[in-house]
């Protein structure tokens, strides 16, 4: 029975499904299987910045100027009401950082985004810069809502926890990133958001 068993189950790394040396597994191929050194591959905690700050590479990319120049997606992620991360992207020219430690966002206010940040108000804003994924933890309140050809809500976050996400071996050369169809129309309209977004209190 256990032969009949170890005949089916499946062989893996040299060893049959029981845990003994495979035979018919040829020893020059488990002479290529790569062997992971831990000097080679470490660990590296993130990096946990001030508190209560915008790290100066998110202020300076989000501060609402420069926009065409700036074509990396921001990414959002909240909590839908079944527990799951939801994730969006936005741009930077629906964002808006202050120097005070806080950022606002301009959100469609039919989305799902804006269901989560009006029940629950927990986010997670995700950007590759300085080599590295910043990791922005907040609380967001609503501030304020435009209507028009495209309904919009506004939020006003303020940052809990700011981390640096880098590894040793490499540097994060890029995010998510996008080409505008036309950008002149574009740059019009997050003109008047990012000037929305410095009036909104």
């Amino acid at each position: 029975m256990l032969d009949d068993m170890n005949q089916r189950l499946p062989r893996v790394h040299g060893l049959d499904a029981l845990g003994q040396q495979d035979v018919s597994c040829p020893n020059d191929l488990m002479s290529r299987w790569p062997v992971i050194s831990n000097s080679e591959h470490v660990y590296t905690p993130p990096r946990t910045l001030a508190a209560n700050e915008v790290p100066p590479a998110l202020l300076n990319y989000l501060n609402g100027r420069d926009l065409l120049l700036k074509t990396q997606a921001i990414r959002l992620s909240t909590v839908d009401v079944d527990g799951w991360p939801r994730a969006a992207l936005l741009s930077a020219g629906d964002v808006l950082a202050l120097p005070n430690g806080r950022i606002r966002f301009a959100i469609f206010a039919n989305s799902g985004t804006t269901a989560n940040l009006l029940r629950d108000g927990r986010l997670t804003l995700s950007m590759a810069l300085d080599g590295g994924m910043y990791s922005l933890r907040m609380r967001a309140r609503q501030c304020g809502q435009v209507t028009g050809e495209a309904p919009l809500a506004f939020f006003e976050t303020q940052v809990e926890r700011a981390r640096l996400h880098v590894a040793s071996y490499a540097d994060v050369s890029c995010g998510i990133s996008f080409s505008l169809h036309e950008p002149a129309t574009v740059l019009d309209r997050w003109e008047r958001q990012i000037a929305a977004l410095r009036a909104v209190s």
